[in-house]
């Protein structure tokens, strides 16, 4: 029998272009089998590339956010000055004092406070905070210690927010430890004239308290009447709490220079003297 007869029939039976579309129609469906066994890893679905999970074995979603660490929890302790106050927000800055910020784990908490008057008589504030933050992971192009939302950096500034008050002030000091502040009891002599009710009511062992705290304490006395004046001069020895800024003895903010002067005010009087003489220095470490 001929293989295309004389009607066009495949060995007599199927017509010629029958099935040639049949044959088409068949490699259509094959490919397209092919081709969805190919993106669906063979169940037609088309799933997320997966990568091996070292501790369990098991296969877990390729994700760049899976190999990014978070930040590093730390703690550090800051000596911020907060500058110059009114002797109300002075008195209210106290060791304690809590700032919470909305980043979970991060806290402010004050450790030592040191306050000192002004000429004017308001109170120059500085205080010791430990400070609960974290160091940036070591994909992020930040690296400062950070709190909250904030790069704490020697010289820079830092806002303390508490149910009391919102201070902000300079970062002096950054450091692994250490909760208190450097002060010393500093020896200065000063000169003044005052009224002879004034020289009699001075004491030794007169205290001057600013804010709460024991800032000054006379610890000698020495009057000389003058006969051409109903004044009369003293001399008087004083013991100031002072704070060491990188080497430098201040009280009020400002650096014991001879000839600067420095006013008490005790329970009796007040006395501005100058400063005459400045002794020795000696760290206070109760």
């Amino acid at each position: 029998m001929p293989l295309i007869d004389d009607e066009g029939n495949l060995f007599g039976v199927v017509n010629v272009v029958d099935a040639l579309a049949a044959c088409l129609v068949v490699a259509v469906l094959v490919a397209g089998v092919a081709v969805v066994g190919v993106l669906g890893g063979g169940n037609g679905a088309v799933g997320p590339e997966t990568e091996s999970n070292e501790s369990n074995g098991t296969a877990t979603p390729n994700s760049t956010n899976a190999s990014v660490d978070d930040g590093q929890p730390a703690t550090q302790y800051a000596t911020i000055d907060l500058g110059t106050q009114a002797d109300y927000v002075a008195d209210a800055v106290d060791e304690g004092d809590r700032a919470v910020v909305a980043t979970a784990g991060h806290n402010l908490t004050i450790t030592d406070v040191y306050v000192s008057p002004t000429t004017d008589g308001d109170g120059h504030v500085i205080v010791r905070a430990e400070i609960d933050g974290e160091y940036p992971s070591t994909e992020a192009s930040a690296t400062a210690f950070q709190f909250d939302t904030t790069p704490v950096r020697i010289g820079e500034q830092l806002t303390i927010d508490t149910a009391d008050y919102v201070l902000t002030g300079t970062v002096q000091r950054l450091e692994d430890e250490g909760t208190a502040l450097t002060t010393e009891r500093t020896t200065v002599g000063l000169d003044a004239n005052v009224s002879a009710s004034t020289a009699d009511a001075m004491e030794t062992g007169d205290e001057y308290r600013f804010a709460g705290q024991t800032i000054a304490t006379v610890t000698d006395v020495e009057t000389t009447e003058s006969e051409r004046s109903s004044t009369v001069a003293v001399d008087l020895e004083v013991d100031l709490v002072t704070f060491d800024r990188a080497g430098t003895r201040t009280f009020g903010g400002r650096a014991l220079d001879i000839g600067s002067r420095i006013t008490l005010r005790t329970d009796r009087y007040d006395v501005s003297g100058e400063l005459t003489r400045r002794g020795a220095s000696e760290p206070i470490t109760d």
